[in-house]
């Protein structure tokens, strides 16, 4: 009997390597955009967190806060972190910047993407005015983004 050896030849594990590097390949890009798809959720509630404090405000004082702090904020504009997580406007890991623009009795509020969320080129920046109205700036219009 001869004796069998065990084990992997070079060209068996540079085999599995390569197809490990041609399935990760395929799955980070839809990893990243379900990553861009779920920030852009926080970014909207974020918003709509945001309009409900404003219609408060509106009940308690006959009229709408101009600055986030108003709100009890802690900056204007304000951030939010990968986890929905408010954050200061400066922080360096934001991902949505908050804004609020005020006009005669209405405003509109702003999530404009930050860092690696810039990269959701499809929604863009997403905007609540104070009618309700749901917007993005993003080049594919026709995409749900809120």
């Amino acid at each position: 009997m001869g004796s069998h050896e065990k084990g992997f030849s070079l060209i068996e594990l540079l085999v599995v390597a390569s197809l490990m590097v041609v399935l990760l390949s395929l799955m980070l890009p839809a990893y990243q955009r379900q990553l861009i798809d779920t920030r852009r959720t926080l970014g909207g509630a974020a918003l709509l967190e945001t309009m409900m404090r404003q219609e408060q405000y509106f009940l308690n004082h006959k009229r709408y806060a101009e600055m986030l702090t108003e709100l009890a904020y802690p900056s204007h504009p304000y951030a939010i972190d990968a986890r929905g997580n408010v954050v200061d406007g400066l922080a360096e890991n934001r991902v949505y910047l908050i804004n609020l623009t005020t006009r005669a009795n209405a405003y509109t509020l702003s999530a404009t993407p930050q860092f690696a969320q810039a990269a959701d080129r499809d929604c863009g920046i997403l905007s609540l005015d104070s009618s309700g109205r749901k917007r993005s700036s993003g080049e594919d219009r026709g995409r749900r983004c809120w």
